[in-house]
């Protein structure tokens, strides 16, 4: 727990961990089975954060059964199976309850070779950062719920969301990356924080190669982030802010995603690489968003450079 780290890791023996984990939450579109796939992805990803292999799944589901149907349950249902195919992960089981509001999700249990686990303990002194996914989910979703967002922006945002970090674990995982957690519900710099204060290292960011949703300043023009609070008030001070940084990029950086991209340590010679094998295998918005450098300034974990 004084790592923050994406889940539970237990040793069974000198060779195997069990990786596991549970996440869930409220539908962030209205379409279903879209729904269904974007909860699996984003729960499926805390294990390979781990640097581990997801095995097996549980459905996690609440819902009102007078005010939504059977035909609409069994779309998001499927929306999960699906990905846990394209996954190769087995539904072993769930839980459904009745309550007012609909909740899903899903718990997950992998595995992973004990000394192969990315913890948020280890990152290096000049290790570079790699992000996999734009940032931007969260004003996207308050543009759906006020129907102000357009087909491609929508299908841009769900493509995101429900794009599995499977592929990108896959190559980061061979590279010499030390440390790897993901970007969901504490933001960029909520997420970097542990990784920063437990390795007693400062991550430098800058805003400039934080890859964005590439409608962001058109909707930022009607709809703000959404989240942030929680964050700002978690990171405020641990960070440092250089003089020029876009107040607007400090509110995306600091705000909940959903299902959102892997945040890889990786040794500086390996980055490269890594880059352009993430680009070709379909992680095209990976980018190198900063370095691991030494703590100057005791407590200051986080510096957000123009």
């Amino acid at each position: 727990m004084e790592n923050m780290d994406d889940a539970g890791v237990y040793r069974i023996t000198d060779d195997i961990a069990l990786v596991q984990t549970v996440d869930f939450f409220f539908p962030v579109v209205n379409d279903p089975r879209m729904n269904g796939m974007i909860a699996a992805a984003n729960s499926l990803s805390d294990v390979w954060a781990m640097g581990a292999k997801a095995h097996t799944a549980m459905n996690v589901l609440a819902y009102p059964p007078g005010l939504i149907n059977a035909e609409v349950i069994g779309e998001m249902l499927a929306g999960g199976s699906q990905k846990l195919v394209e996954a190769k992960v087995a539904l072993v089981g769930g839980h459904t309850m009745e309550q007012e509001d609909i909740l899903y999700g899903m718990s997950v249990t992998g595995t992973v070779h004990p000394d192969k686990i990315k913890t948020n303990a280890s990152a290096r002194l000049h290790d570079l950062i790699i992000l996999t996914k734009p940032l931007g989910t969260g004003v996207y979703a308050n543009g759906m719920i006020k129907d102000g967002i357009t087909d491609t922006q929508y299908k841009e945002v769900t493509e995101s969301m429900s794009r599995l970090n499977m592929y990108a674990a896959d190559i980061l995982n061979g590279c010499r990356v030390s440390a790897m957690t993901d970007v969901t519900g504490f933001g960029l710099l909520g997420h970097a924080l542990p990784i920063a204060r437990s390795s007693n290292l400062t991550i430098q960011i800058d805003q400039n190669s934080v890859p964005l949703l590439s409608h962001i300043d058109e909707l930022l023009l009607n709809y703000t982030t959404k989240g942030v609070c929680k964050v700002s008030e978690y990171v405020e001070s641990y960070l440092e802010v250089q003089a020029g940084v876009e107040p607007k990029k400090l509110s995306l950086f600091s705000e909940a995603e959903t299902s959102g991209g892997l945040l890889a340590f990786i040794h500086p010679d390996d980055a490269d690489q890594a880059l352009r094998m993430l680009h070709d295998n379909g992680d095209e918005a990976s980018s190198i968003i900063g370095s691991v450098e030494e703590l100057e300034d005791e407590g200051k974990y986080l510096r957000v450079m123009k």
